[in-house]
């Protein structure tokens, strides 16, 4: 089965109207209409009919789902899960409405609620090549290749043919095996020569398995297909520069930077070029400009500290230096604390927060701009019956940190609960709901806290959430049965 975002499921809708009551004829003719008018491009009008309907029968599951899909077209994220949500408690079963909660999950940059979604998909319909894609793109961009490649695997297994599939398995495949992914860009080339990021991605493939002058043919490739692709010129140039050939290189970085002025990688590359063709000067300029656009990329700094040296100025060499070194050292304590986080994960996993403890003080020592270092020294604490307020601060620490970390938001509305702090409670987790709408554990958390604060609207709306998305949840069915009964 292949679904895609915007695909109006006209069979589908068809098949749900027959099996309807006769008393819903006029919402089934209003939701025909909308749909009809929807795969006709206009999606506003269609969302009136949609509507419509739901005045009509507001427990027409395939009206709140078509309503979603309109939102989902117009960019209107939060509406749209709110009617998938509705589809949901009414079909639970609707695997394409789940589907549909994924994308909108990755639109409101909720990758661990996207991964949660289809990793449930795709256990319920392993032959769905469409979700296995998009599962294995957004592992990728949690950084978990292996996970990522194997879904992409299921993906193209599923539709060998589909060239975005081959494409996105090539590009993970890149950095753990640059043989096996040059075949699969092949591939992906074959059944897509005219896409300029195949043959751009094709390229990066073959100069890392040390194929240089087929890199610069797949480069040159992308390049024709589309002129202002600043990113193949780039790497055009750098495999250029490789081969000895200064004057093309530095003419192909120089085309980049105009593509991309803003482009730190590129600056830093030309001005290499710059300096290995003597041109001492203009070196210093651009990589001057490197370091401007991005003042911690550490090569930059290095390479002007030569540029430097060369031009005869030795105490902006030496300062360049030092400041290449000390960036350095950050970098190393960043990777210091990382491996720290990393071993405290592990007894904590372990059930062993009294020994996680001081390894996460140590890992906020090394680097105390780390976020994942106070998050988890909170967590920690509150699993080893510390302090909740100390946890708080140091969860409010994380959020100076990074605003948009929803699970520190999570973390303090429990650790409020916790400290009998409802009202609050309440605030701190609807924030994290707000951040992360399809993590259920918060959705669970908020309707918790509002039955602690006998906030019985908060509590039925989240609880009503919670089994659109867990039907099986019989702790939220009893809990919303009990408080709809109450006067």
């Amino acid at each position: 089965m292949s679904l895609r975002v915007l695909a109006f499921a006209t069979g589908i809708l068809l098949a749900a109207l027959r099996a309807q009551a006769p008393d819903l004829d006029e919402a089934r003719s209003r939701d025909a209409r909308g749909v009809a008018l929807a795969e006709a491009g206009k999606t506003t009008e269609a969302l009136e009919q949609f509507r419509d309907a739901l005045r009509v029968a507001p427990g027409f599951p395939q009206a709140h789902y078509h309503l979603a899909l309109a939102y989902i077209r117009m960019g209107q994220t939060d509406e749209a899960l709110a009617e998938l949500e509705d589809t949901l408690r009414l079909r639970p079963g609707m695997l394409e409405a789940r589907y549909q909660l994924a994308a909108c999950c990755r639109n409101r940059g909720d990758f661990e609620g996207e991964m949660r979604v289809l990793a449930e998909i795709t256990r319920q319909a392993p032959d769905f090549a469409e979700a296995h894609y998009n599962f294995g793109l957004s592992l990728q961009r949690s950084d978990q290749p292996g996970e990522a490649v194997e879904q992409l695997r299921a993906a193209v297994r599923l539709e060998p043919k589909d060239p975005r599939f081959a494409l996105a398995l090539g590009i993970a495949l890149a950095d753990r095996d640059p043989a096996e992914a040059t075949g699969v860009l092949q591939r992906a080339t074959k059944l897509d020569p005219s896409n300029p990021e195949a043959h751009y991605n094709l390229a990066l493939a073959m100069a890392g398995a040390g194929q240089e002058d087929s890199a610069i043919d797949e480069f040159q490739a992308a390049i024709a297909l589309n002129p202002k692709h600043g990113a193949a010129r780039r790497g055009l140039g750098i495999a250029l520069m490789h081969a000895d050939r200064l004057k093309e290189s530095a003419d192909q970085l120089q085309r980049a930077a105009a593509i991309a002025p803003r482009d730190a990688e590129t600056a830093n590359n030309l001005g290499m070029v710059l300096l290995r063709l003597k041109d001492v000067g203009a070196a210093c300029s651009v990589l001057e400009n490197a370091i401007a656009l991005n003042p911690k990329l550490i090569k930059a700094h290095f390479n002007l500290a030569q540029a430097y040296l060369r031009a005869g100025r030795a105490d902006d060499s030496r300062r360049e230096s030092a400041r290449a070194a000390a960036l350095t050292q950050e970098q190393r304590d960043m990777g210091r604390a990382m491996v720290l986080v990393q071993s405290a994960r592990q007894r904590l996993r372990a059930s062993d927060a009294a020994a996680a403890i001081p390894l996460l003080r140590e890992a906020i020592e090394a680097h105390p701009g780390f976020v994942d270092a106070p998050m988890e020294l909170g967590r920690a604490l509150l699993e080893s019956g510390g302090d909740p307020a100390a946890a708080i601060r140091l969860f409010r620490t994380a959020l100076n940190l990074d605003p948009e970390r929803a699970d520190a938001h999570y973390q303090i509305g429990l650790a409020l609960r916790k400290m009998g702090d409802r009202a609050r409670a309440v605030e701190e987790l609807r924030s994290a709901v707000a951040m992360a709408p399809c993590r259920v554990e918060m959705i669970r958390a908020l309707a918790a806290a509002a039955l602690d604060a006998v906030d019985r609207a908060t509590a039925v709306h989240e609880l009503r959430r919670v089994l659109a998305w867990d039907p099986a949840d019989q702790h939220a069915r009893a809990d919303l049965e009990r408080v709809l009964r109450a006067p």
